[in-house]
């Protein structure tokens, strides 16, 4: 069985040639046809062979949304190859990880990105050839139409960093991707080759690509492509196309609520919140300005939409919703064990949402998928409906504008600089990002925090940077010498730890 989910596109090109499948924003809002997108994508993948790679190799791709990602995209999968999608916004450090982690025999770049992928080569020591997008779509000689995969092939690896903490690869089977797919689109989201979406979300993250990119072309859908997010724009673009299906992050839904004077988007079905809970009042004030329901879904990279508050269901405060078809949910207690209806308990998940495992890391997956079942972290309940709401997460994880940071990243930044002797950061609530990203340090000698800010921006993509940093003498520890992270978080909350805003403050993302 042919599992390639490059038919996702190929298929609708067949079928429905001269149908619009996106439109890019930032090309003069350029319309692009299936069949246009997938003779593109079919010269990437004739040129990514041309250059001996094939099936099973990895083939990062650092794009902006628009054209050149969906044709690199889709090019990669045609051939074979596993995409790795870097966000734009990385280092030239994070990319280098994840090309010398992934063994990543090619770099897809578009020219804006260019410098920055020759750098991370340069610093990963790899031999990545670095081929810009545009000029493999011009280079190529002939078109490929997508390889037969089995259902076990590797079609993506997204980086997280997992339940654990540490920087892991999210290995998603092109099986998976299709099956879970193709529950969303017929049997959650029912959206079908009428539907407009509105694709603001980074591709190059899960919640992204799989309802901006896969989902539409799913379905014959199109997608409205917006490389940066600005309310006033995206709102315009939905009337302008007549958008009938937006999802976005809680910042984004905070940001339209406050566009009072623009009129909502008359076409709009619903709308879907995902990456951070989204707080009751401002749900109901993004309703009344895009004139559309707004719901809440849950799912992390490991298990994508697990849950969705999807219509026809009625909305129910701070529920993020039933499982999706072929998907499974548990509330567990310590031992793995259900509970009862009501009761609160970790999350787990299984079902052909969830991942492959972790890149070359059996140990840490075997631990995250004790007993057959994800173990997610989250603390949650399931009312008699059936439907989850999550009502903690795990511990340590800061979720900033639909963005996950891990401390561990972070301090593993900050700690490298040489006069920051201990070092924890911890997340902060804030109005409207959820929460910001504090650093508390002990130093053992002076150090400015204009020289620590400059650290930090040089090797962490501006949303992880810390926005606040605090000086201590210790940090609090137990009796087994581990950083007492709540009671920082207590003593930050109550004003009994000082701390000071950093010396570039501003918009971080």
């Amino acid at each position: 069985m042919d599992a390639n989910v490059g038919a996702f596109l190929h298929r609708w090109a067949a079928r429905d040639p001269t149908r619009t499948a996106m439109i890019d924003s930032s090309r003069g809002d350029l319309a692009c046809s299936y069949e246009a997108l997938d003779r593109q994508a079919a010269r990437v993948a004739a040129h990514l062979t041309a250059r001996g790679l094939g099936v099973g190799d990895r083939v990062a791709v650092c794009t902006d949304n628009g054209l050149e990602f969906v044709a690199a995209w889709f090019g990669t999968v045609y051939a074979g190859c596993t995409t790795l999608p870097i966000p734009v916004m990385s280092t030239s450090h994070e990319i280098a990880f994840r090309l010398e982690h992934a063994g990543c025999r090619a770099l897809l770049s578009d020219a804006l990105h260019l410098d920055l992928s020759h750098e991370s080569r340069k610093r990963a020591g790899t031999d990545t050839e670095i081929v810009r997008v545009d000029e493999a779509i011009e280079d190529a000689r002939g078109e490929m139409q997508p390889v037969t995969c089995k259902p076990d092939a590797l079609a993506m690896i997204l980086y997280t960093s997992g339940t654990t903490g540490t920087a892991k690869g999210v290995c998603i089977a092109h099986g998976s991707l299709g099956a879970h797919t193709a529950a969303l689109v017929e049997h959650t989201l029912a959206l079908s080759d009428r539907d407009r979406v509105l694709g603001t979300l980074p591709l190059t993250h899960s919640y992204g690509i799989r309802m901006t990119l896969l989902v539409p072309f799913y379905a014959g859908a199109s997608t409205v492509f917006v490389p940066r997010f600005s309310p006033e724009r995206t709102l315009d673009l939905c009337t302008k196309y007549q958008v009938t299906w937006l999802p976005g992050v809680p910042t984004m839904f905070i940001a339209w609520a406050n566009a009072a004077n623009q009129p909502p988007p008359p076409s709009l079905r619903w709308c879907m919140s995902a990456g951070a809970p989204l707080v009751e009042d401002r749900r109901l004030r993004a309703e009344e300005c895009l004139g559309a329901t707004v719901r809440q879904g849950y799912g992390l990279t490991e298990a994508t939409f697990s849950t969705i508050n999807a219509p026809p269901d009625k909305a129910a405060s701070g529920s993020v919703g039933q499982p999706v078809s072929g998907v499974e949910v548990r509330i567990a207690n310590e031992n793995g064990e259900a509970l009862l209806t009501g009761a609160r308990g970790e999350v787990l998940v299984r079902g052909q949402n969830v991942m492959a495992g972790y890149l070359d890391d059996k140990t840490a997956t075997a631990h995250v998928m004790r007993g057959g079942w994800l173990h997610t972290g989250d603390i949650g309940f399931v009312d008699e409906a059936g439907r989850l709401t999550v009502v903690d997460r795990s511990k340590d994880l800061i979720l900033r504008g639909g963005h996950s940071i891990y401390p561990f990243e972070v301090e593993n930044a900050l700690g490298a600089h040489p006069a920051v002797g201990d070092i924890a950061v911890v997340g902060e609530p804030d109005d409207y990002y959820g929460e910001e990203v504090v650093a508390v340090v002990v130093s053992h000698t002076n150090v400015s925090l204009q020289e620590l800010d400059a650290w930090a921006r040089e090797r962490l993509a501006p949303y992880k940077v810390p926005r606040r940093y605090a000086f201590l003498d210790a940090l609090p520890q137990g009796v087994s010498g581990k950083t007492l992270k709540r009671l920082l978080r207590q003593q930050l909350a109550s004003g009994k730890i000082e701390t000071k805003p950093s010396p570039s403050h501003g918009p971080a993302d």
